[in-house]
């Protein structure tokens, strides 16, 4: 018997590129928003998201309390859409008498009936305070495990990301977590309403994700492949007007500019969209802010393979990226021997990899983290500069570490073949406290609850049969415990995927393995004839010489017409 540890996975559905995007948003209005949001500063964070969203996305806004009420009906997000979406947003209020975040999930995502393939559903959760259906305790806790134990299983098998903003001390910030962390969403906590619209395009930035630019020190640079560009720039109260100089040094401002662009101007942000922009080096003149960013329309693409926005300590993360011309990959070698990805880290820590390119795939350049990060929330910058062109991904993750490690076994010739295995941190945990259960979805809606049964070793252990051929299971936790100091722990885990197909590489591994073994016993028993090093030596000194006088020429070459094919495909996006 072989026990095989998988590293937990991002869930199915998070590894695969969509070609669009839905974008469900719920904003309670429960009456405990007078106090949290007393200014309705919900209205312009909103507004500005609304701004945003390209018109490939669906997009629509519900209005939740004791009701889920539709604000703006689902719809492709285009010029008519988005003006009658930013009038209704006036109607944002506070007068509600309760906060049914089960019956807000449930009715914004009603219509789901199985699983996206042609787009990624992502829904936007809004709310300052607990699940809060009735006067009644129980009600709530009845209502708050129909989320956890059916709710949350349903959106996982229907692809959907959960995006959560708490904007309050009081709301149920390990509810919204688990929520977000179960479905490869995001989390995050406002410390005030005055956060909501940096907030809001941070989440949109991760759910409707666009072509972007380096933005540095309030200058980037337009090459002849850019159609549009858009230029997001918060102010502080106080700060002068924005500016925006041009590469031939003309200034444009809110009071002054052409018909060909586009000036919101609001008290805390401008978003400017400039049509056929000017190519080369253009200067923003405003304050220095590091939510200000620079959002593209262009053929030529950076394309970066899903990167999850939470992974476990210790979790090994391949982050791949390519460049597309008309979304096909560009693979000339040519055009891509100018072109330096590299992949920053921003935080607490600071690193910076170069990506090399992979071996299998031409044109796919990748770098591989494991180890590099420590627990906490990073911002991870990717950047392709192409000397002719620049483009720039981003993207903010959370490497956490649990006081319970998990880890997923094969045991061969078994009933039950699949082992989840859970080890408490005895450092942290009361083991005598300890207490676990799943909670396994299956794709026809079916859930079940199992709980972990604790091995003499320390550990707890969860056994079953390997699912069908046409079935994927999803794992989610439920952990309760007590840390050494006596205070209450519910730990949150990433879920588990299991499909057919992590037994099947099992098998592949298997006979890798075996393979491996007989080539090296077939290597041991070969016979090495004897080397005459000297004369090696001469001859591989004489043709290094050679070669490195026709390669110093041949770079030098390949250089210039790499440079040519890069001009010549930014002529031929910009025609």
């Amino acid at each position: 018997m072989r026990n095989i540890l998988y590293t937990l996975v991002l869930l199915i559905w998070a590894g695969t590129a969509f070609a669009g995007s839905e974008m469900r948003i719920l904003i309670d209005v429960s009456g405990s928003m007078k106090k949290t949001d007393p200014h309705n500063l919900r209205i312009p964070a909103l507004k500005l998201l609304l701004e945003l969203l390209p018109p490939e996305t669906k997009a629509g806004v519900w209005l939740f309390a004791e009701d889920t009420n539709t604000l703006v009906p689902l719809a492709s997000a285009d010029e008519n859409w988005r003006k009658e979406a930013l009038k209704a947003s006036a109607k944002i209020h506070s007068r509600g008498l309760f906060t049914d975040i089960e019956k807000a999930l449930k009715t914004a995502s009603r219509d789901w009936q199985a699983a996206a393939k042609a787009s990624q559903r992502n829904i936007l959760l809004l709310t300052d305070g607990m699940v809060d259906v009735a006067k009644d305790t129980a009600q709530n806790a009845a209502s708050k495990a129909r989320i956890e134990n059916k709710l949350l299983p349903r959106l996982q098998r229907l692809g959907a990301h959960i995006y959560t903003i708490a904007l309050s001390d009081q709301a149920d910030h390990q509810l919204l977590k688990r929520l977000s962390l179960a479905t490869d969403g995001w989390s995050e906590t406002a410390d005030s309403a005055e956060e909501l619209q940096r907030l809001f395009v941070k989440i949109f930035k991760k759910a409707v994700p666009r072509d972007g630019l380096p933005l540095e020190n309030n200058n980037f640079t337009v090459d002849l492949s850019v159609k549009e560009f858009t230029l997001l720039v918060f102010r502080k109260a106080g700060s002068p007007a924005t500016e925006l100089i041009k590469p031939d040094g003309s200034r444009w401002n809110y009071d002054q500019y052409p018909d060909s662009v586009r000036w919101h101007h609001e008290e805390t942000y401008d978003l400017i969209t400039v049509a056929q922009p000017m190519p080369g080096q253009w200067q923003l003149a405003a304050d220095v802010d590091p939510d200000n960013q620079v959002m593209i329309v262009t053929d030529l693409k950076l394309k970066v393979q899903p990167v999850p926005h939470y992974f476990s300590l210790g979790e090994t993360i391949d982050v791949a990226a390519e460049l597309t011309e008309h979304d096909k990959r560009i693979t000339r070698q040519n055009f891509l021997k100018l072109v330096h990805f590299e992949l920053k880290q921003q935080g607490e820590q600071e690193n910076t990899w170069p990506l090399q390119p992979d071996p299998q795939q031409t044109g796919v350049f990748k770098q591989r983290l494991q180890d590099e990060l420590s627990p906490g929330t990073y911002e991870l910058i990717l950047t392709a500069d192409g000397n002719t062109f620049q483009r720039q991904w981003t993207q903010s993750v959370e490497v956490i570490a649990t006081p319970v490690q998990s880890e997923v076994n094969i045991k061969e010739d078994s009933e039950t073949p699949l082992e989840i295995r859970l080890t408490p941190d005895p450092n942290v945990i009361d083991p005598a406290s300890f207490r676990a259960k799943a909670v396994i979805a299956d794709d026809n809606g079916h859930t079940l609850e199992a709980d972990f049964s604790q091995e003499p070793d320390g550990n707890w252990i969860l056994t079953m049969k390997k699912p069908p051929q046409d079935q994927t299971l999803i794992v989610n936790f439920d952990i309760q415990a007590t840390s050494r100091q006596g205070q209450p722990l519910s730990p949150v885990l990433k879920p588990v995927t299991i499909d057919p197909a992590l037994f099947e590489e099992n098998d592949d591994e298997e006979t890798a393995d075996e393979a491996g073994e007989e080539l090296e016993e077939e290597l041991e028993g070969e016979d090495t004839p004897e080397t005459n090093w000297l004369l090696t030596g001469l001859i591989a000194t004489a043709i290094n010489l050679v070669l490195g006088l026709a390669g110093f020429f041949g770079w030098r070459w390949s250089q210039k017409r790499a440079q040519e094919q890069q001009e010549k495909l930014l002529s031929r996006l910009a025609s």
